[in-house]
């Protein structure tokens, strides 16, 4: 006995299979098996680590009412001299002071250390020159893990100082940009971040 349905049936197997298979192809066309290209994959760990870096800084620069944050008494009570990592802990290059009671210094030890990402801190204030024309300061670098490659990414949070913040820091002090209110310098915290 012979179906006559059964070459139909067949025919329709056929070309669901090139149907299928045209598709699994299609989607192997469209995306990639092989490894990211380096400029993908750059820009990817580029992105990741400028969201990482933002996010370090907002926590830091949150603040409660009626309290500064963390970041601008990190600020406010830095010596103004340079902190390199030595393996253990952030260490002044010219003595043996290290940066423990620094939140910026514990944050970037557990999220930055732990995960082998190089960073630095710098620091740039406004100047006032003799003809009060208001310029930005060289930066001064805070912490220092590694000088940045080219492929590090910058984030920054600015840090307003009043008067009444009382900074008397050797490396802010004289900096007054406006003497006729209570606006003492505005800071911006930049962090640099790379992979090894």
């Amino acid at each position: 006995m012979f179906d006559e349905k059964a070459q139909l049936h067949t025919l329709e197997g056929v070309a669901a299979a090139t149907l299928i298979l045209l598709v699994i192809i299609y989607a192997i066309d469209a995306t990639s098996i092989t490894p990211l290209t380096s400029s993908t994959s750059n820009a990817h760990v580029e992105s990741e680590l400028m969201t990482m870096g933002q996010d370090i800084l907002n926590t830091l620069d949150y603040e409660e009412p009626g309290y500064n944050s963390q970041l601008k008494n990190d600020i406010l009570n830095w010596d103004g001299c340079e902190y390199k990592w030595n393996g253990e802990n952030y260490v002044e290059t010219v003595s043996t002071n290290t940066l423990n009671n620094s939140s910026i210094a514990i944050k970037l030890k557990q999220i930055l250390i732990n995960q082998g990402i190089a960073h630095r801190v710098d620091v740039v204030y406004l100047l006032t020159n003799t003809n009060n024309i208001t310029d930005k300061s060289e930066p001064v670098t805070m912490i220092n893990k590694e000088i940045p490659s080219e492929n590090a990414v910058v984030v920054s949070r600015k840090i307003v100082l009043q008067n009444t913040d009382n900074p008397i820091n050797n490396w802010i002090k004289n900096n007054d940009i406006d003497t006729s209110s209570n606006l003492y310098n505005i800071i911006d915290v930049r962090l640099f971040l790379w992979r090894i």
